[in-house]
């Protein structure tokens, strides 16, 4: 019975004890996310870890403030002001935090929750130079903290489902948002509560925010620790398509050159004008379509390696459609192709314009190759829910819906012949996908077998 009262007072903590151990785990923590930030992670998770970090910081601080406070029955103001916004901050960057972990977050929602922030500490300094009670105080305290997760916490809950850590993660806060909805109606009904009542349950909420705390420090690490591996593993399977592309895809123009080429050289006398012509006309075509997929390449290269420079601004679509239909329209008269534009000549865009110019030249380019002699390629495009859509739809033959799944995936083979026997890598679509999102935008296919494809991507307008 003695060893097991001794373990009991394990728990035992004073509020202000209790305080000072979510002082340290909260400085810990930052220095682990820093100490991570600068050494292990990647260009893109150092963002996720600068807020993540300063969440801490502010959270520490907070805290240290609270356990400093000395008068805790005369009404400061100020102190209370001042240790209270640290930690809403510390919170508000902590929901950030979460948003930019969920993919696909609009700005949109960073705007409604900074709006939140604000307004809700607008709100709590109000009532404070107001005078409100104590327990009043410590309501609104956990109202705001819950208002600022919520939203985050439904999102990330929402979109992240497969992931071992990020459930972990997800549950970890529904427990902290069902913490803090007792706490907001707790003190409600015990007038005497204060920050630092002697309370057991008020010990016990406390602790419970301690190990949430330490929960989500380490689960968030472990978490981007686990999206880096994926994002490894990802590269390296781009890096085996990319070289099955250079060994594969690229030699077969090559050899067409060659062999046509020492055709020609062979037999140059034996050849009739027409024939001659027809060599040359297939040699033409496969230096063409070498050219293509060099440029593809490159381009994909420079995008995966972040040479390439994204510089969006408000441009003219206009120009960009007539120079990428004037650059097929070769193409599209061999097969009597009409390509048409119904795209008005006033319209604009907010986008990166050689980006904007390869996704409409790999478009365009499949839609030709994809439809019959005598065809039609129609280009359009509307705006909706604060984006621009843009479609090219063809006539053509149609995509199978087994092969619309991984439509867009490089680490897929998706190369079909056209109807002309064209060819192709399906690289294209791949380097489309990545500009597109690189906008913020999406990009997707609707297709019939027998009835053509219609492809559209989107580009979020600023406001």
């Amino acid at each position: 019975m003695e060893t097991l009262n001794q373990f009991f007072k394990l728990f035992v903590l004073d509020i202000r004890n209790t305080m000072g151990l979510l002082f340290w785990g909260n400085f810990a923590l930052a220095t682990l996310v820093f100490t991570f930030r600068f050494t292990l992670f990647s260009k893109d998770n150092k963002a996720h870890l600068l807020v993540f970090g300063c969440s801490k910081i502010f959270q520490s601080f907070a805290w240290l403030a609270f356990f400093l406070r000395t008068d805790t029955v005369t009404i400061n103001p100020i102190n209370i002001i001042i240790t209270n916004t640290l930690l809403f901050t510390s919170y508000y960057l902590e929901s950030v935090a979460m948003l930019m972990m969920v993919k696909g977050t609009s700005k949109k929602a960073y705007r409604l929750q900074i709006l939140l922030f604000v307004i809700t500490l607008l709100g709590f300094c109000g009532f404070i130079l107001l005078g409100v009670a104590a327990n009043i105080r410590v309501s609104m305290a956990s109202i705001i903290v819950f208002s600022l997760l919520i939203m985050p916490s439904l999102q990330f809950l929402t979109a992240a489902r497969s992931s071992l850590f990020k459930k972990i993660l997800g549950f970890n806060y529904v427990i902290l948002l069902i913490v803090l909805i007792f706490r907001t109606f707790y003190p409600l009904f015990k007038t005497s509560t204060t920050l630092y009542s002697v309370d057991p349950t008020q010990k016990i909420i406390f602790l419970i925010i301690f190990l949430m705390m330490i929960i989500s420090g380490v689960g968030f690490l472990l978490l981007l620790q686990e999206e880096k591996e994926i994002q490894v593993k990802k590269l390296l399977d781009d890096k085996d398509k990319f070289f099955s592309i250079i060994a594969h895809d690229l030699r077969g123009p090559f050899n067409g050159i060659i062999g046509l080429s020492e055709l020609l050289l062979e037999k140059d006398n034996q050849l009739k004008p027409k024939e001659t012509n027809e060599f040359i006309q297939l040699i033409h075509q496969s230096s063409k379509n070498a050219y293509s997929l060099l440029d593809n390449l490159l381009t994909w290269a420079q995008s995966q390696t972040g040479s390439l420079e994204f510089v969006p601004k408000k441009i003219k679509i206009s120009p960009i459609i007539d120079r990428t239909i004037n650059l097929m329209d070769n193409i599209a008269q061999s097969k009597n192709i009409t390509i048409q534009s119904e795209i008005k000549n006033e319209e604009y865009v907010f986008a990166d314009k050689d980006m904007l110019e390869t996704i409409f030249r790999n478009l365009i380019s499949n839609a030709i190759k994809f439809t019959e002699n005598n065809g039609k390629v129609l280009l359009s495009m509307t705006n909706e829910n604060n984006k621009t859509v843009f479609s090219i739809k063809d006539s053509g033959i149609g995509i199978a819906p087994e092969k619309m799944t991984n439509l867009f995936a490089i680490n897929q083979r998706n190369t079909t012949s056209g109807t002309n026997d064209e060819t192709g890598t399906g690289l294209g679509l791949t380097l489309c996908k990545d500009f597109v999102e690189k906008h913020g935008g999406q990009i997707w296919v609707e297709s019939e077998i027998g009835k053509g494809s219609n492809f559209k991507f989107s580009i979020p307008n600023p406001i």
